[in-house]
C-alpha cells in the first residue's frame, strides 16, 4: 500500500527504558567529552582563587562564595558573562528592597511573613513570566531569604549585616567565574557559531552524497532539522558580546543562520522523498548543489569571502516533471544560491526573518494566562508551609527546605520530582564526601594548603558532573554544596557534622512539601503537558498547510514560515522534554501513571513525535515553492483548487492536534477524494498553462501530496492517547 511506503524519521532512543540499568546511566552520562576537562580546571581553579581570597580576608560565609562558581560553568565564556551581569544586577535589587521592606517589617512578625509570601509568589510568578526569568526569580529568592534573617539574628544591626555581606560574598565568586572563564582557555562564541554552521552544512553534504548513492547515508540531517536555531541565536547573542564586529555583521549571520537550516531540513525531507531512483537531471542537479556546500563549508573553515561564481543556467527544464523531488531540489537551489551572497563581498541575503521580538519585558499572556498565577500562588504556598513547621520545631538550621521549596518548584509534577531527585541524590552524595573528610583527613590538617587540595579535589568531582548534560548537572551544583558545608565550616579545621544534617533534612522536608502541594493543588503532569506540546507543533503545521493561500507576497510568505518554524521547533523540544520529566510522575491515575503504562505512553509520544517531524519536514520542503505555486500564471479554478486541498490539509493536522490534546475526539477528514479531485483537476488545467516549467512545478507539488496524505494518515491512526 502507499502508505507503507513512505518514509518516517527515525525514532529517538527512549528517554529511561526499563532495561538500561543505574549504573549504566551514570557511565554514559559522566563520560568525557570534548572540552569537558578543560570546563572542569576552570572551575576547579575559581573555587581555589575564591577559597584562599576568603581565607585570607577573612570574608564570611566562605562556603556560600566557592560554591556560587560552581553556579555559572557555561558552556562558553560571553555566557558566562552575561549570566554573572544579571545575576550581579538580580543580587543588588534583591537585598535592597527586602532590607527598605524590614526596615518596617523587624518588628512585626505579621507583616514579615506576609512580605515573605509576596516576594516567593512575585519570584515564581516572574520565573515564568519575565523575559529574564532568572533576574526576576533570583531576586525573588534573595528577597524571601532576608525576610526569614530576624528569625536567627534578633539584633537589627546584625541582621543589617549579614544581609549587607550577601553582596560582597556572591559578588566574589561570580567574578572569579566570569574571570576564569575568559582566562583560561576561553571559548570564542563565534568559533563556536562556525562550527555549527559547519556542521550542518557537512550534514546537508552526508544527506546528498546519501540521495546520490555516493556515500552513506545517516541521521545527522534529520537530526539537526528538527534541533532548531535556538542555539545558534543564543550563540549568536554570546558572539555579540565578546566581538564588537559581530554585531555590524548580524544581519550577515541572521542571514546565515536562517540560510544553512533550510538547507538541512531541506535535505532531509529530500531523504523522506527519495523513495525512487534518482532521474539523470535529477542526479546533476543534485551533485551540483553538493558540490556547491563542500564549497561552501570550506569558506566557512577558513574564514574566507565566498568567490562570485556564475549565476546558475536561466530556463533551465525542471527536474523530471512530476517529480515529488522537484521541490526540495529547487529550494535547495536557491538556498545555496542565497548563502552564497550572503558569503561573498557583495550584499547579505536579506530573506532570512529570525529575529526575536525586541524591547518585551513580559511574555505575551503573562497577565492573561491563569497557569502562571497559579504557579506563583503552589510556590508560596509550600514556602510558607516549610517556613510555619520551620518555627513550630524552632529549627532554623533547616531553613534550606524554603530555598528548596523556590528552586525545585517547576512547571508540572514531574519536572519538579525529577529536579528534587537531583537535588537529593548530589546532596547526599556531597554529605557522603564531606563526611569522610572530616572523620579521615581534616583531623590532621594544619595549614590553608591541605584544605585547598581538599577542596580541589572535591570540586572536581562535583565539576565533573556540572559540566555534563542537563540531566545530572544540578546534581553537580549539590554535591558542591554539601561538600562545601561539610569541610568549610570556618576559617580553622572543625568536625561538626550537625550543619550537613539540618541542611540534608530541610532538602528532604522541602522536596517533600513541594512534591504534595504540586500534586494536590492545581496539579500540571508532565505526562499531559507532552502531548500539549505535540497538540501546539501541530496547529503550527496545520497553519503552515495553508501558509501560500494567505498572501502572493514572497516576503510575507517567507516571513510567516520561518515564525511557523520556530515555533513548532519549540514546540517538539518542549514535548520531548515533557516526556523525560513524566518518567518522575507519582501519579496513579490513568494511562501515564508510573511502571510499563508510563513507558508505553512515551513511547507513542516518540512514534507520533516522528510521524510529525516527517509530515513537517515535507511541509517545508514546498511551503516556500513559489507562493502557492505561482498563482498569477494559474488559472483561477486550479489555484482555487489547490487551496482548498490545502485547507483539507491543515483541517486534518488540526483535528489530530485535538485528538493528541483530548479536546474534541472529531473524526479526520477524508484526504482521498479530496486528492482525488485535485488530480484531476490538474490533469485537466495544465493543458491551459504555457509554461512548462510551472506545469512541472504543479505536478511536482500533486506528487508531494501523494506523498503526505499517507503520511498525515499514518499519523492520525497512531494511539496518541488513551
Amino acid at each position: 500500500m502507499l502508505a507503507d511506503q513512505t518514509a518516517a524519521l527515525p525514532q529517538p532512543p527512549r528517554p529511561f527504558p526499563q532495561r538500561i540499568a543505574l549504573l549504566h546511566f551514570l557511565r554514559r552520562e559522566l563520560a568525557p567529552f570534548p572540552g569537558r576537562t578543560v570546563a572542569t580546571v576552570r572551575v576547579v581553579v575559581a573555587c581555589v582563587t575564591v577559597l584562599v581570597l576568603c581565607m585570607t580576608l577573612h570574608v564570611p560565609e566562605p562556603y556560600l562564595s566557592v560554591w556560587v562558581v560552581t553556579r555559572f560553568a557555561m558552556e562558553e565564556s560571553s555566557q558566562t558573562l552575561l549570566t554573572a551581569i544579571v545575576f550581579l544586577i538580580a543580587l543588588t535589587v534583591g537585598l535592597a528592597v527586602p532590607l527598605v521592606l524590614l526596615t518596617f517589617a523587624m518588628d512585626q512578625a505579621w507583616l514579615r511573613v506576609c512580605l515573605m509570601a509576596a516576594m516567593a509568589a512575585a519570584g515564581l510568578f516572574f520565573r515564568r513570566t519575565f523575559v529574564i526569568g532568572a533576574l526576576g526569580f533570583v531576586i525573588g529568592l534573595i528577597g524571601t531569604m532576608i525576610m526569614t534573617v530576624p528569625d536567627f539574628v534578633s539584633v537589627p544591626e546584625l541582621a543589617v549585616r549579614f544581609s549587607l555581606w550577601l553582596w560582597p560574598v556572591f559578588a566574589l565568586g561570580v567574578a572569579a567565574a566570569a574571570a576564569t572563564d575568559l582566562l583560561i582557555a576561553p571559548t570564542d562564541p563565534e568559533a563556536l557559531l562556525r562550527i555549527e554552521l559547519i556542521a550542518r552544512l557537512r550534514a546537508t553534504e552526508d544527506a546528498l552524497a546519501g540521495c546520490l548513492g555516493t556515500g552513506r547515508t545517516e541521521a545527522g540531517a534529520g537530526r539537526l532539522a528538527t534541533a532548531g536555531i535556538t542555539k545558534l541565536l543564543a550563540l549568536l547573542k554570546g558572539a555579540e558580546v565578546v566581538h564588537s564586529s559581530v554585531i555590524t555583521r548580524h544581519a550577515q549571520y541572521s542571514a546565515l543562520i536562517t540560510l544553512v537550516d533550510r538547507l538541512v531540513t531541506t535535505a532531509a525531507a529530500l531523504e523522506l522523498l527519495s523513495t525512487t531512483p534518482l532521474r539523470a537531471d535529477e542526479r546533476e542537479r543534485l551533485q551540483r548543489v553538493a558540490a556547491d556546500c563542500g564549497r561552501l563549508r570550506r569558506v566557512l573553515e577558513e574564514r574566507r569571502v565566498a568567490e562570485r561564481t556564475p549565476p546558475r543556467e536561466g530556463g533551465q527544464p525542471p527536474a523530471g516533471g512530476g517529480s515529488a523531488r522537484l521541490p526540495a531540489i529547487v529550494e535547495l537551489e536557491h538556498a545555496v544560491d542565497l548563502l552564497q551572497q550572503a558569503l561573498g563581498p557583495g550584499v547579505v541575503a536579506t530573506e532570512s526573518s529570525s529575529d526575536a521580538e525586541r524591547g518585551r519585558l513580559f511574555v505575551p499572556d503573562a497577565f492573561t494566562n491563569p497557569e502562571y498565577v497559579h504557579y506563583a500562588l503552589k510556590g508560596a504556598l509550600a514556602v510558607m508551609v516549610c517556613y510555619v513547621l520551620q518555627s513550630a520545631v524552632d529549627w532554623p538550621g533547616i531553613r534550606t527546605c524554603i530555598i528548596t521549596c523556590l528552586i525545585v518548584g517547576l512547571t508540572s509534577e514531574g519536572a519538579t520530582i525529577q529536579k528534587g531527585t537531583l537535588r537529593i541524590s548530589g546532596a547526599v552524595v556531597g554529605a557522603a564526601m564531606g563526611f569522610l573528610a572530616i572523620l579521615l583527613l581534616i583531623p590532621g590538617m594544619e595549614s590553608i594548603t591541605s584544605l585547598t587540595l581538599l577542596v580541589a579535589a572535591g570540586t572536581a568531582v562535583a565539576a565533573w558532573v556540572v559540566v555534563g548534560s542537563p540531566r545530572i548537572a544540578y546534581a553537580g551544583v549539590q554535591i558542591a554544596f554539601a561538600f562545601y558545608v561539610c569541610v568549610i565550616q570556618g576559617f580553622e579545621p572543625t568536625s561538626y557534622f550537625y550543619t550537613i544534617r539540618d541542611r540534608l533534612v530541610g532538602i528532604l522536608l522541602g522536596n517533600t512539601v513541594i512534591t504534595l502541594v504540586f500534586y494536590y493543588v492545581w496539579p500540571v503532569q508532565a505526562s499531559a503537558a507532552m502531548w500539549t506540546s505535540l497538540a501546539s507543533a501541530l496547529r503550527a503545521m496545520a497553519q503552515l498547510a495553508t501558509v501560500g493561500s494567505r498572501s502572493d507576497d514572497q516576503t510575507v510568505v517567507a516571513r510567516e514560515v520561518q515564525g511557523l518554524r520556530l515555533q513548532a521547533y519549540g514546540d517538539f523540544a518542549a514535548a520531548q522534554r515533557s516526556a523525560d520529566e513524566a518518567a518522575f510522575e507519582l501519579s496513579a491515575e490513568g494511562p501515564e501513571g508510573l511502571g510499563a503504562v508510563a513507558l508505553a505512553a512515551r513511547e507513542r509520544l516518540q512514534r507520533a513525535t516522528a510521524d510529525a517531524q516527517s509530515v513537517f519536514l515535507t511541509q517545508l520542503a514546498v511551503a516556500q515553492q513559489r507562493p502557492n505555486v505561482a498563482p498569477a500564471e494559474l488559472p483561477d479554478a486550479l489555484i482555487h483548487g489547490l487551496r482548498r486541498f490545502d485547507a483539507v490539509v491543515g483541517e486534518s493536522l488540526a483535528a489530530i492536534a485535538d485528538r493528541a490534546e483530548r479536546t474534541v475526539d472529531r473524526a479526520l477528514p477524508d484526504l482521498r477524494t479530496p486528492l482525488a479531485a485535485v488530480t484531476d483537476l490538474i490533469r485537466t488545467e495544465v493543458a491551459t498553462i504555457a509554461s512548462p516549467e510551472v506545469v512541472a512545478h504543479v505536478e511536482a507539488r500533486l506528487a508531494v501530496y501523494r506523498e503526505i496524505v499517507p503520511r498525515i494518515e499514518r499519523l492520525g491512526v497512531s494511539e496518541l492517547r488513551r
